[in-house]
């Protein structure tokens, strides 16, 4: 067999045999073909050579990854609102008629109520009551109202949210919001009372919430459980009372 010819190769004159020298070995014994293609083989990309070199790590804040997103800053949950005194859109001054120009219907029962009271009450039906169609518990209920609010004579009133008789496709659940409000902005009490429950969509007094007072156009707006409620619950009615007079003391 022919001996192959070898020759010591110092591992410094090429890249191709760095891995060998980083491993402690200085010389390889290699023959000329080996040797010849692993001379051969082309320089390395920087990127494949070594390594990318990092920037020292900064201390007191861990170091940021490439590519992940940040969370968003810390906001603290909003408090909740107060309800606005000022007026709803749906309720403007321009919606309001004076009293010359108001239907016949409006105008007499305007005649039969008395001028600037301190408290104006209003609920659903409340035309039909006023109307010589009264209900029974609903008589019963306003005169037993009056006498616990124990107020002067005159300084009550009741305006309805519609007319009576009803007219066609009218019921209690109608609302005149126009010649309701025409009526509070002539009568100009203190505040108005709606034992409605929640209030008509038709008033435009969306901000308004039940047993929290807010001025709207100048006059104290609260709007209380519904009048067939009160009357079924004589505690609920009692707490009522107690909380209206506060208001009325507090002006």
């Amino acid at each position: 067999m022919e001996t192959a010819l070898v020759a010591p190769v110092p591992l410094n004159i090429s890249p191709a045999f760095r891995p060998w020298r980083q491993a402690g070995i200085t010389h390889l014994l290699l023959d000329d073909e080996v040797r010849e293609r692993l001379l051969a083989r082309p320089e390395p990309e920087p990127s494949e050579a070594a390594p990318p070199v990092r920037p020292p790590r900064q201390y007191g804040a861990p170091p940021q990854r490439e590519g992940r997103r940040q969370p968003p800053p810390y906001v603290p949950p909003q408090q909740p609102q107060a309800v606005s005194s000022a007026p709803p859109k749906a309720a403007q001054a321009a919606d309001i008629l004076p009293p010359d120009a108001w239907p016949a219907y409006w105008q007499a029962l305007l005649k039969k109520t008395p001028p600037r009271p301190l408290l104006v009450w209003s609920y659903p039906s409340l035309s039909r009551d006023l109307g010589g169609d009264a209900d029974a518990a609903h008589r019963d209920f306003l005169r037993r109202l009056l006498g616990d609010m124990a107020l002067p004579k005159g300084s009550h009133a009741f305006w309805p949210l519609n007319r009576y008789p009803y007219g066609d496709g009218e019921s209690e659940a109608t609302v005149d919001a126009r010649m309701f409000l025409s009526g509070i902005a002539a009568l100009k009490p203190e505040s108005v009372i709606l034992m409605c429950g929640q209030v008509p969509p038709a008033l435009g007094l969306a901000d308004l919430r039940p047993l929290l007072p807010s001025i709207v156009h100048g006059y104290r707006y609260v709007v209380t459980p519904h009048v067939d409620g009160l009357i079924g619950e004589p505690q609920r009615y009692a707490q009522l009372i107690t909380f209206l007079k506060s208001i009325i003391a507090g002006r």
